[in-house]
């Protein structure tokens, strides 16, 4: 027996006989509100007017114009397009927005198939402004995977374009409105000749605190990982992490399988798709066939995403499928939890012969589960399908993240979130999948658990910081500060000018130590004591007098010997400090 027939045969057995009852998708497209029809390649779920609910954009080809779509908060949409000037006729496939200027509000680039690629500046009132010209973004060439990235951790985001056939781009933000391609200079330019170029992302594949690179390559020609440097440059690690997968690669996404804190990569091919499992030595593996998630032989993948579909603690794999090309339908495959996975069937409402290209999530409605925008071009059941997961329900959290001053939504960051000692893990990025965008609303299934012990969230400049006390089943908002900064060899920077904090002496101590801290004006501090487990073991508020040294005694008579936590909250700052009491 062959091996093509042998893999119709098992594809053709999880259809029938593995169905996951807990899983449904009802398809609502028809009384969404969302009416257009025409071929689109790209959808970017995003929240354009900052009212807490995720919107829809389309890009759209063969001359249409794009479609901004507000959410209502109750499963239906507004058409805003005309309303936020954004009723521009252009052949795009790819849409990703950032909040480049750091006002607050989240901005557009729309690349283009052909002619001119485009940006958007979103003024905060509902309306964007065309400032491709001036931005210094000028690209003529067609645009593919595309995404937003502060690669050099100096606040503003920059922006990464694929191109087919040209070498790619890096638009470093000069902070002012304005880029300069920086590609060639970093190392990041991708393949040099004839490059096809399709998916890509960014994301901390080896856990050192920064963002790396991946793409996919049509045509055989060998998916590409850059690797991020300490002397801000990318070295190409393709050829010694196994990931130089030859495949006619599409699309591409990144998740946490088997829940070791490390990312998987999964791409979406001509035929069967890639998943590379990810090692602590940072090599890959290429489980595809073993873990049943090459898709059914014959297959045209493009927009695929991890999510956790039915909130059992496991991420899940979604591909949107051109069943125009294969007459193979879109698949859901269900994590096992034992590195292999099952093949939903019809009755999951995920199924679709919808001649599938680009696709995102989101949580739409805000009930906990995450729901579906799917693109394509045109078949029996539209270009546009909006699935709503009516799964059974299980526990869940979903979490807002927020810095001040820089990177306002946490582009890059990653997320680590612990329970009953299971570790899960996500990520912030603002370009995914093939052409397309997920929401930064950080999603986490639970199952049956009813808490989380914490969650760690590493910023994008590589700074962790704890949060406790968070609630399941609610929608949580995490601003950078708030939480407990974790030492880092980094942090002191982070100490301004009108605050000196001396070291805590004696360090270890058996009695009391000292903190010592000296302010410019007169200010209310807060100081909280943890311990290992994150619990608060002892709390003071004090007031720092200006310009002399202030001395603040701890005495941690009453609790164990072992190591301490102080987290020292100072105004708008908070530094923590790891102590050890000898007792």
């Amino acid at each position: 027996m062959n091996l093509q027939l042998t893999h119709k045969i098992i594809y053709l057995f999880l259809i029938l006989n593995l169905g996951y009852p807990n899983v449904l998708f009802t398809d609502i497209s028809s009384s969404s509100g969302i009416n257009f029809s025409g071929s689109s390649e790209g959808v970017c779920v995003f929240d354009y007017n900052n009212d807490g609910w995720d919107d829809i954009f389309f890009t759209t080809r063969a001359g249409n114009r794009f479609y901004l779509y507000k959410n209502e908060g109750n499963m239906t949409f507004s058409d805003m397009t005309l309303d936020a000037n954004l009723g521009v006729i252009n052949d795009s496939r790819t849409v990703v927005a950032g909040d480049y200027d750091n006002d607050g509000d989240l901005d557009l680039f729309l690349g283009s198939s052909v002619g001119q690629s485009l940006m958007f500046n979103n003024d905060g009132e509902g309306h964007f402004q065309d400032v491709s010209t001036i931005s210094g973004i000028l690209v003529f060439d067609q645009v593919r995977g595309s995404s937003w990235i502060d690669f050099n951790s100096d606040g503003w985001l920059d922006l990464y374009i694929g191109l087919l056939y040209e070498p790619n781009k890096m638009y470093m933000n000069n902070g002012d409105g304005t880029f300069i391609d920086v590609a060639q200079n970093i190392n990041v330019a991708g393949p040099l000749s004839a490059g096809i170029v399709m998916g890509l992302g960014f994301v901390d594949y080896d856990r050192d605190g920064d963002q790396d690179l991946f793409m996919t390559q049509d045509n055989n020609l060998g998916n590409h990982l850059f690797r991020y440097e300490d002397n801000g440059t990318f070295s190409d690690v393709s050829f010694l992490t196994n990931t130089n997968v030859q495949v006619m690669g599409m699309g591409v996404a990144f998740g946490d399988i088997n829940r070791d804190g490390l990312f998987e990569i999964y791409t979406t091919n001509l035929y069967e798709n890639s998943l590379l499992l990810n090692s602590s030595d940072g090599n890959f593996v290429n489980i595809s066939e073993s873990s049943g998630t090459e898709d059914i032989p014959g297959s045209m993948g493009w927009g695929t995403f991890f999510f956790d579909a039915n909130n059992d603690g496991w991420v899940d794999i979604y591909n949107n499928n051109e069943t125009a090309f294969g007459n193979v339908s879109n698949s859901l495959f269900i994590n096992n939890g034992d590195l292999t996975f099952s093949m939903a069937g019809d009755e999951s409402g995920a199924v679709l012969n919808n001649n599938g290209y680009g696709s995102g999530f989101s949580d739409l409605d805000h009930d906990g589960d995450l729901d579906m925008v799917l693109v394509g071009h045109s078949s029996s059941i539209g270009s546009i399908n909006i699935l709503r997961n009516d799964s059974e329900s299980q526990n869940w959290i979903l979490l807002k993240l927020s810095q001040p001053s820089e990177n306002l939504f946490a582009v890059g960051a990653t997320i680590e979130l612990y329970h009953n000692g299971i570790e899960q893990l996500n990520y912030i990025s603002a370009g995914n999948g093939y052409c397309s965008q997920n929401t930064f609303d950080i999603h986490f299934g639970l199952g049956l658990n009813t808490s989380v012990d914490s969650v760690i969230v590493i910023w994008p400049d590589g700074i962790n910081e704890t949060f406790l006390g968070l609630v399941v089943n609610e929608i949580n908002y995490l601003n950078r500060g708030n939480g407990i900064s974790i030492l880092s060899s980094s942090l002191e920077k982070y100490v301004p000018n009108n605050i000196q904090l001396n070291d805590l002496y004696p360090n270890p101590f058996n009695s009391s130590i000292t903190l010592e801290i000296k302010v410019e004006e007169a200010i209310q501090s807060h100081i909280n004591i943890y311990n290992l487990n994150g619990q608060l073991v002892e709390s003071i508020s004090v007031l720092l007098n200006e310009s002399n040294m202030n001395q603040i005694k701890i005495n941690l008579s009453d609790n164990s010997a072992g190591i301490y936590f102080v987290n020292i909250n100072v105004g708008v700052y908070t530094f923590l400090r790891k102590i050890t009491y000898l007792k």
